[in-house]
């Protein structure tokens, strides 16, 4: 029964291998077409996050409704009116929403850059730790960028530079797709031959 466990997990590494080889390719077009049009990039993100938060504080606002009575009823319904009035600002004012977003994002990315870096430590001996090392280091470098980047080409840096992360991250989930497919093999060869040799 162990044994048919573990032939079943291996079994799972060629799919498991696809869906990062398929998701990579798909982070590094979307990484080439941000890059190629920036500005684009950027408004379709700031319409993003406007219409998010139009629609959540739009939400906390409809639940605060349906309960005046609770103690909460006034912080929730000053919560999702702000909400609503930052997301319109966004939609309405798509350049300073932008700006906004630069900040906001470099902080963010920084964060996801120390959590690449981190990882790149913890990932097996012959994983090509390298790739995520080298999307870390790139990612901070990025996050930097951004947090110190010209009021008047903020939107130029985050479409530029999302487009660069989507392209480093979408190589580093490619690579990792390329490892899976290639160590799935060896594993399976390792877990049909342990119990055998054990057993002899």
């Amino acid at each position: 029964m162990a044994e048919s466990i573990e032939v079943r997990e291996v079994d799972v590494l060629p799919r498991v291998a696809t869906w990062c080889l398929g998701l990579g390719g798909v982070l590094a077009a979307l990484g080439i077409l941000a890059i190629a049009a920036p500005w684009a990039a950027s408004t379709v993100i700031d319409y993003l996050c406007g219409g998010t938060l139009i629609a959540a504080g739009a939400s906390q606002l409809a639940a605060a409704a349906g309960t005046w009575t609770w103690r909460g009823f006034w912080l929730a319904l000053v919560c999702g009116a702000l909400s609503v009035v930052a997301g319109a600002a966004m939609l309405a004012i798509p350049v300073e929403g932008i700006h906004a977003l630069v900040t906001f994002l470099g902080i963010v990315i920084l964060l996801e850059a120390a959590a690449k870096l981190a990882a790149a430590f913890s990932v097996p001996r012959d994983f090509p730790r390298g790739w995520i090392l080298f999307d870390g280091i790139l990612t901070a470098v990025l996050g930097g960028i951004l947090l110190t980047s010209p009021a008047g080409q903020a939107g130029v840096y985050l479409g530029v530079l999302i487009g660069i992360n989507l392209l480093s991250s979408g190589i580093s989930t490619a690579a990792a797709g390329f490892w899976l497919r290639r160590s799935a093999p060896l594993l399976g060869r390792d877990e049909r031959i342990g119990p055998t040799a054990a057993g002899s």
